[in-house]
């Protein structure tokens, strides 16, 4: 009977260390969307010169009050000495939570009382930056190898603009109050986009068939979720050629 106890604790520390760290993941992840949020205020007002804020002092002094607050938000029976300071950062880009812990054994394993584990939690702060500009992607382009926009669609086309008319013929255009009445392809009512919010008592307003929400222009990025941007030389390497209307 002592063997088969031993055996079910030792089964149970898995997964009471991933239900630790699921439940410290949630806590970390949610301070950091709203530390996403603050940036976009913090970055307001630097861009409108109406607060003046020096980044390293403010990176530093928000990592070191935020991580000792969370510090305890995460800390649960079974966690052991937290450390959230010694790799968090938040710049004015990205907030990077990481936090260090021992996760406590509920007995001594070859004299082992411990094992280190690690949890992080990232977000991208909400100052309009491009979330892909450290990859691999299209970044900037150049004169040489522009950006190009193609669709998801399968399609052997490549445009300089995402206002092309065959990248936007689908579109269609309606008066505001009509979007009372009006119903997509499988029946259901449009909303306005919380996107570019649009309102009943515009003249003009932007919808497709396939979709629930109607907009208040025709580049707005969810009505256009469809086109990818890329090089122009990439495009090509896929065997894309220019449009005849706008390449």
């Amino acid at each position: 009977m002592t063997l088969v106890i031993l055996a079910c604790v030792v089964l149970m520390v898995p997964m009471l260390i991933l239900n630790h760290q699921r439940n410290a993941l949630l806590q970390m992840d949610a301070n950091a969307k709203r530390m996403a949020k603050q940036k976009y205020v913090e970055y307001y007002l630097d861009k409108t010169d109406r607060l003046t804020l020096d980044p390293d002092r403010l990176g530093q002094g928000e990592a070191a009050l935020n991580a000792l607050a969370l510090g305890h938000q995460i800390a649960q029976p079974g966690m052991e000495h937290i450390d959230l300071l010694r790799d968090s950062e938040i710049s004015q880009e990205a907030i990077r939570y990481v936090a260090n812990y021992d996760a406590v054994l509920p007995f001594s394993v070859l004299g082992l009382q411990h094992l280190s584990q690690q949890v992080v939690a990232s977000r991208r702060a909400w100052i309009g930056a491009d979330g892909n500009r450290w990859s691999d992607g299209p970044g900037e382009g150049t004169v040489d190898d522009p950006i190009v926009y193609v669709s998801t669609r399968d399609t052997d086309v490549f445009h300089t603009t995402r206002a092309c008319s065959y990248l936007t013929h689908d579109i269609l255009e309606a008066r505001g109050e009509d979007m009372r009445t009006l119903r997509n392809k499988f029946g259901g009512k449009y909303s306005p986009c919380a996107t570019c919010r649009p309102n009943l008592s515009m003249e003009t307003v932007y919808y497709t068939l396939a979709a629930r929400s109607y907009h208040t222009t025709p580049s707005c990025r969810t009505i256009s979720s469809n086109v990818q941007d890329m090089k122009r030389s990439e495009a090509e390497s896929y065997g894309k050629h220019a449009c005849v209307r706008c390449g």
